[in-house]
């Protein structure tokens, strides 16, 4: 009696599949157990947190309108400021332009009279003074 078994390349095959076919529908059990408790999780949570959900829900719209508000009232306060700005800009200019007006007219003329004075005195020979224990 001779016991050999043979097993053809098909069989082999379908022997391979099979095993395959039942390691696939295994994690595919498996990961559907994990989504079930995954959503199990998510409705417990969302049950006890219902109450406050529906709070958050109902003062969104008033919170959404305040945004608005106060969005436009910083528009306004950002063009008066933007207008305080042009004027500030305006006052410098006007100043910078007042005081190069005073440095031309008055202070240059000023400089120009103690020039021609020091040139004055310059050409007129100087006195000694007579020192206390002089000479």
């Amino acid at each position: 009696m001779d016991s050999t078994i043979t097993i053809t390349f098909g069989q082999l095959f379908s022997i391979l599949l099979g095993i395959l076919g039942i390691a696939v529908f295994v994690a595919i059990l498996m990961l559907l157990h994990k989504v079930n408790e995954t959503l199990k999780n998510v409705r417990e949570i969302l049950s006890k947190n219902e109450k406050h959900i529906d709070e958050s829900l109902e003062r969104l719209p008033r919170v959404l309108q305040n945004a608005e508000e106060i969005s436009g009232v910083v528009n306004e306060e950002l063009k008066h400021v933007q207008g305080v700005v042009r004027n500030i800009e305006e006052t410098v200019e006007y100043t910078a332009s007042a005081a190069q007006g005073i440095n031309e007219d008055i202070l240059e003329p000023v400089r120009d009279v103690f020039q021609i004075l020091a040139m004055i005195t310059e050409m007129f020979p100087s006195k000694k003074k007579k020192s206390f224990f002089g000479k």
